[in-house]
């Protein structure tokens, strides 16, 4: 099945310097990136906390475009503009874009970019007048699709869990496929600090995957609070879906 979905956006850089900035921000190695191929990406705050996590394609020579949760993408948009400078590119939401889910790799669309996940599904970048003829992704399809990416261990920072995690904690640096942090690359806001956690061993928290029923009347845990396991684990929630009257979450304990 395909469907368009608000949940992500596209955020497109362009211009001669889009290479070069784009590797000074990000926490993986831009410039491996090869035209039709993409990543994934952090943003991190100077104390090497992630403010957001997305795919980059890069589309050109001078071109990438992001898909990111729709609620990070504005604040992500504010902040690299306001370190833009002198740097000649172009930071922009495009109107004309849209972010189609698929449960497989063959797309139904002319002039899309697709991002193949391990599983076999993909995130696809179409036209938004293409996109606007396919039926928009329901709850359950949504559901469906949080599901798959928990079960893919394939975490997403949210406006809800902005700032609260290192990449290491949610295996940031190890996500498939590629892995989302680069060690070789050099200098991007945070590094130090991440280099740091990953060369000393400094993390002590990790993601897990956990589920369990969720009893009547019980609420189903928001992303970002912290929750207590039933093995009496402080843990803080990083993604969370509900399947038959279970919660199903990526947490980091």
């Amino acid at each position: 099945m395909i469907y368009r979905t608000e949940h992500y956006r596209v955020l497109r850089f362009s211009g001669v310097d889009a290479l070069a900035f784009l590797q000074s921000q990000l926490t993986n190695d831009v410039a491996a990136l090869s035209i039709g191929g993409w990543q994934w990406q952090g943003y991190c705050t100077a104390k090497g906390r992630l403010q957001a996590t997305f795919a980059l394609a890069r589309t050109a020579a001078d071109t990438f475009d992001a898909v990111v949760p729709t609620s990070t993408i504005e604040a992500l948009a504010k902040r690299l503009t306001m370190f833009r400078l002198r740097s000649k590119l172009s930071i922009e939401i495009p109107a004309d874009r849209a972010v189609v889910l698929s449960t497989s790799r063959e797309s139904q669309l002319a002039d899309v970019t697709t991002l193949s996940l391990p599983d076999g599904r993909a995130l696809q970048i179409a036209s938004i007048a293409d996109a606007e003829t396919l039926p928009a992704a329901t709850e359950v399809a949504w559901n469906a699709w949080q599901l798959a990416n928990i079960n893919a261990s394939i975490p997403e920072v949210t406006a809800a869990t902005t700032e609260m995690f290192v990449p290491q904690m949610i295996g940031w640096d190890t996500i498939a496929p590629g892995g989302g942090v680069s060690f070789s690359k050099g200098c991007y806001p945070g590094q130090v600090i991440v280099a740091r956690a990953h060369y000393r061993g400094a993390v002590k928290r990790h993601l897990e995957r956990v589920e369990y029923a969720l009893a009547r009347q019980e609420m189903m845990p928001e992303v970002g609070v912290t929750m207590t396991l039933a093995d009496g684990r402080m843990v803080e929630v990083c993604n969370s879906v509900l399947r038959n009257d279970a919660v199903v979450a990526l947490v980091v304990a």
